[in-house]
């Protein structure tokens, strides 16, 4: 753990608490699939599955792997609610020692209150001056519990953007804990439930085949455990084959938390503000993007299981191409203005794994 005090850390505690017990719970569920499989491929149909408990006291001690493609997004969605109502209780002015006003200055922090916090990105250390602060996302690291999850704080100047990425076979929880975002989200078309039309984007989309199986495009050009550097990323990067592996996505409509709005050219956004919580799954809002907005933004994130390129769950970042089904996204390389660097701001002290 990184975080220095849990002296009243805003509910910071309960979100760990939370994320042990859902961890546990997908990986029961995983066990559980693994042995219906099993049943299945033996022709042993008829079998009686055993016990959750049994599950949980012996294959989960023998395969602790977990592996959440091959669930549905509803199914993954009802175990992790426990985690989706902690940090939705989550107190985030106590959480970052931020005093809330009333007159509107600074970042939204619950409009229901009509409360406001200032600012924390300009209050990070160390400070990088051969960054721009404006273009340079901080990481506040919280904890993480090896091959299980991760925890921490990302924080937007305003303006500032994550390019679109994205988080192969996990589950990530977002809340914004002050701020503004724009979001791009999308859904990969998955070839395990969508074969016919698979084939048939396979076929006619001339000069853009997408692959569509998430499983067979994660040795990207670009393998990062997370998106936190100490340095800017450059010499590590693999630079063959840009285009080898492709997605075909669609956008998702409906992620949880976001709001639709449309300027006065008729432009679509999706907005995600405090202090509302949002989540993806391996086949629903896999790949996204924010923007902050003009007061810049704070997102706590749960990432189930973190990422680990020796398990194939690299970060790969996209870039997004409209096509007759949807949009097509091609793997690049980190982007150039982009940077997110690890730092230290009250209680989140400086952390031996990074």
């Amino acid at each position: 753990m990184c975080v220095s005090t849990m002296a009243n850390d805003g509910g910071l505690r309960k979100v760990f608490q939370s994320a042990d017990l859902v961890y546990n719970q997908l990986l029961i569920l995983d066990q559980h699939k693994l042995h219906d499989n099993s049943n299945i491929a033996a022709g042993d149909k008829r079998k009686p599955s055993r016990s959750l408990s049994e599950v949980s006291s012996s294959s989960i001690i023998k395969s602790p792997k977990i592996n959440l493609s091959q669930h549905s997004s509803a199914s993954l969605r009802r175990a992790v609610t426990p985690l989706i109502q902690s940090m939705e209780q989550l107190d985030a002015a106590a959480l970052l020692s931020l005093n809330p006003n009333q007159d509107g200055n600074g970042a939204v922090l619950d409009p229901k209150k009509g409360s406001s916090v200032p600012p924390i990105h300009d209050r990070i250390v160390p400070y990088h001056r051969f960054h721009r602060a404006e273009n340079t996302v901080r990481y506040l690291h919280a904890r993480e519990v090896a091959d299980k999850y991760t925890v921490g704080i990302f924080i937007f100047p305003p303006g500032a953007s994550i390019p679109l990425h994205d988080h192969p076979s996990m589950v990530v929880i977002s809340r914004v804990l002050y701020g503004e975002l724009k979001v791009k989200s999308y859904s990969v078309v998955s070839s395990v439930h969508d074969d016919d039309v698979v084939e048939e984007m396979k076929e006619e989309t001339s000069g853009t085949k997408c692959d569509s199986s998430p499983s067979r495009i994660r040795s990207s050009i670009n393998r990062i455990k997370d998106f936190v550097s100490r340095a800017v990323l450059s010499s590590h990067h693999d630079h063959h084959a840009a285009t080898q592996h492709k997605l075909q996505v669609q956008v998702n409509k409906s992620p949880l938390g976001v709001q639709f709005s449309s300027d006065g050219d008729g432009e679509s956004s999706a907005i995600i503000s405090a202090p509302n919580v949002t989540a993806l799954y391996p086949d629903e809002g896999n790949c996204h993007s924010f923007v902050a907005g003009p007061y810049g933004a704070a997102v706590l994130d749960v990432l189930l299981p973190p990422y680990a390129e020796d398990e194939h769950r690299d970060c790969t970042f996209y870039e997004a191409v409209e096509n007759e089904h949807g949009y097509c996204l091609t793997p690049i390389d980190q982007p150039g203005d982009f940077d997110c660097l690890s730092g230290e701001y009250g209680r989140f002290d400086s952390c031996d794994q990074y």
